[in-house]
């Protein structure tokens, strides 16, 4: 049993013998997974990984004389402090403090920018790896996980793609939840929840990294999750447990280690938090190497836990060193006991071989940056992946953070359906036969089109089967009989007699390219179509004169328009007037655009107009400006009292109709 450096003679023997042993080189960190409750190796070997707690990562950076200065403080193999010659940890666990956690810290993470990323933990994580150190990312806080949902998966969705092939880090999704919501099953499935999806959230982005998920009550709480486990590969629980926890039990019945040893039933368990001060504390108790630091050894590697002393400083309990950096020797101090157990175990349970991996290749083919594609459209997305090395498992689809799907076999695809309106940024992900993943570039599309709708007027009682008996009349264009919205820019056939029917909104062009339009309808009927989205702009580019049976397009050379060169996302104001007197009745508009033939104008491609306050803002602007000229459709009818200008009162009687709304 090592005791105190006071001891000098049986420091010096101790020494010597442990100076005879052979040292390995430290440089291996192979990828590790969870087999049963143990960490192996890719070879199969059990992993015991053991090692040293840091403080925050920002203030060490700033206040404690650098992250680099305290890794390279923790991996001198010449350090004769203590009673070993060196040290020779396996992992650090490197502490984030949320930012609400300490506000006022320096080297705050931030999820809107990558200054924490790139000027520090980036340089931090790959420095450990040419020091054959794991590196452990910890979300530390001490909180309840309900309280702390949108900043934990924040900051997971940020962490995991940067690290996803880092096979040497481990990710440690919030320190030390508390959760007192009940008995210890309820506590436990109380913090399940949120860690699922934090899991899930890191598996999405990472799919083989060591994950260390907390039990409530301060890490403690952990034997409900053998009986109560989390979905996903890879998961290793954590424990805390200090002298206050380890002493207040007898031998033998031990309520902290009962629950280690039932969660050792389905998970491997990872004590991240262990350590012994030489001042009572209440949380740490007055434990030494003798009543805890000792027997607590043996009890981890009986069962092949993996750990982690904290903690490497001189002001957070319990401390390692004193303020000058000298390491804290003794019975009742931790320093020289952590790093003479490291030296000892050393050998014990370690990864062994190198892993290379070169990582796969991925392209998105298609569609292609910028694409607009129609909403109801599906999207397909195709790539390409290889491997040189190995082979390429699956590739996973993405539209920003969100799987759309996967394919496990060239060549690769994903087809999109039913994507709203929008502005997205698709990806794909390979992931090769070593767990090495590779995103493509992103590839931007517009989603374009309407509102599945297009605003509808009918009048009623009003003879003859002319247009201009409808524009004509008293009532037209303020006093509409009835009000509808429609799917499709087509009526249903024989609804009736003597009505009239104005139809309004914007028709949205998804490609680039030529348009061409047709009516058709029972009796007379005009098509107008401006050459923007201002109504004061239209003009007359098909109509019938007379009537046609439904969806015949080619009686009357005037059903059909002009070719129209049209511009994908940009809508354009359209309508529709027509004219029923007796007997049989239709209405239908049509075009044909690029890459499609004729075929009615569907809703996904229209929206109404005159039915949101933005449309009567806008107008309101066009008549000001145009003083309304009487030869516009449109805009004459928001002149009341043809008088040839559009005043207030106008307006407010256009408003008054406009709130009217459907009926």
């Amino acid at each position: 049993m090592m005791r105190a450096r006071t001891d000098r003679s049986v420091g010096i023997v101790i020494v010597c013998m442990l100076l005879c042993l052979i040292t390995p080189v430290y440089a291996t960190t192979p990828p590790l997974h969870v087999d049963g409750n143990r960490i192996k190796d890719p070879n199969g070997n059990v992993v015991v990984l053991r090692g040293v707690d840091t403080m925050d990562l920002g203030a060490n950076q700033q206040w404690y004389g650098g992250v680099i200065n305290m890794i390279n403080r923790l991996t001198d193999t010449n350090n004769t402090e203590g009673n070993s010659p060196g040290w020779y940890p396996k992992v650090l666990r490197l502490v984030i403090v949320p930012a609400d956690a300490a506000p006022t810290w320096p080297n705050r993470f931030n999820p809107n920018n990558d200054n924490f990323y790139n000027n520090l933990l980036r340089p931090v994580v790959d420095y450990c790896r040419t020091k054959g150190l794991y590196a452990i990312i910890d979300w530390h806080y001490v909180a309840n996980t309900y309280d702390h949902r949108v900043t934990t998966s924040q900051f997971w969705e940020y962490m995991a793609p940067k690290f996803a092939n880092d096979y040497h880090v481990i990710f440690d999704l919030f320190n030390e939840p508390i959760n007192n919501v009940g008995d210890d099953t309820a506590d436990w499935l109380s913090v399940r929840y949120d860690m699922q999806t934090w899991v899930d959230i890191v598996r999405e982005y990472a799919p083989n990294n060591l994950i260390l998920v907390a039990g409530p009550s301060y890490s403690q709480i952990i034997g409900p999750a053998a009986s109560y486990p989390l979905t996903g590969d890879n998961i290793v629980i954590v424990s805390h447990i200090y002298p206050g926890h380890w002493l207040t039990y007898p031998a033998g019945n031990n309520w902290y280690t009962a629950q280690i040893d039932a969660c050792l039933t389905r998970y491997p368990v990872f004590m991240s938090e262990w350590g012994f001060y030489n001042e009572p504390n209440d949380w740490l108790g007055y434990g030494s190497i003798t009543n805890y630091g000792q027997p607590l050894s043996n009890f981890r590697e009986a069962r092949k836990i993996s750990s982690g002393a904290w903690v490497a400083s001189y002001d957070w309990l319990p401390p390692m060193f004193y303020p000058n950096w000298t390491l804290r020797v003794g019975e009742r101090e931790m320093g020289g006991f952590v790093k003479d157990t490291l030296y000892l175990l050393r050998n014990n349970d370690q990864p062994v071989g190198g892993y290379d991996n070169n990582l796969p290749t991925v392209s998105i083919t298609s569609p292609l940056n910028g694409a607009k594609i129609g909403v109801g459209e599906n999207i397909v997305i195709e790539a390409n992946a290889s491997d040189s090395d190995g082979n390429v498992t699956k590739v996973r689809f993405y539209q920003g953070s969100t799987r759309l799907c996967e394919d496990t076999t060239a060549p690769y695809s994903c087809t999109w359906s039913n994507a709203p309106i929008g502005h997205y940024s698709l990806t794909a992900r390979a992931i090769d036969n070593k767990g090495g993943i590779t995103a493509s570039s992103a590839v931007n599309v517009e989603v374009i089109g309407g509102a599945g709708k297009i605003f509808g007027e009918a009048w009623g009682d009003i003879p003859g089967t002319e247009v201009n008996d409808l524009t004509s009349n008293v009532n037209y264009p303020n006093k509409a009989t009835v009000r509808m919205l429609l799917m499709n820019l087509e009526l249903q056939t024989n609804i009736g007699d003597n009505y009239g029917v104005r139809i309004r909104g914007y028709v949205h062009p998804v490609t680039d390219g030529n348009y061409t339009f047709w009516i058709a309808s029972d009796n007379s009927s005009e098509l107008w179509l401006s050459t923007d989205a201002d109504p004061c702009h239209i003009s007359k580019i098909a109509y019938v004169s007379g009537w046609t049976d439904p969806y015949q397009w080619d009686k009357y050379p005037q059903q059909q328009s002009a070719t129209i060169l049209m511009v994908g996302g940009n809508k354009r104001y359209i309508e529709v007037l027509h004219k029923e007197g007796d007997g049989l009745d239709n209405l239908a508009v049509a075009w044909e655009r690029p890459g499609a033939s004729r075929q009615v104008i569907d809703g996904r491609f229209m929206s109404p107009c005159c039915l949101d306050f933005r449309d009567f803002a806008g107008f309101a602007v066009y008549w000001h400006e145009t003083q309304c000229e009487a030869l516009n459709s449109w805009c004459y009818g928001a002149d009341f009292d043809n008088d040839g200008t559009v005043l207030f009162d106008d307006l407010k009687a256009f408003v008054s109709g406009w709130l009217a709304g459907i009926e």
